[in-house]
């Protein structure tokens, strides 16, 4: 089973990806490999993100129940 890379890890190599490519100095190939994986670890950002927002307010309206 693979292990899950954690949240800032992801954005550090996402980070790292947008760096290689505004440098302008890596062949076409890698260009387009990058611009792929780069990709790929937003949408899965994203999708963290997205996931993070719902347990937040998950747990503000259960917090909020417990104080009527």
């Amino acid at each position: 089973m693979a292990k899950e890379i954690s949240f800032e890890k992801q954005m550090q190599k996402l980070q790292e990806i947008v760096e290689k490519l505004e440098k302008g100095d890596v062949e076409l190939d890698e260009s387009i490999a990058l611009y792929e994986e780069g990709l790929k670890l937003s949408r899965e950002l994203k999708k963290q993100l997205n996931d993070f927002e719902t347990k937040i307010n998950e747990l503000n309206e259960k917090e909020e129940g417990q104080n009527e």
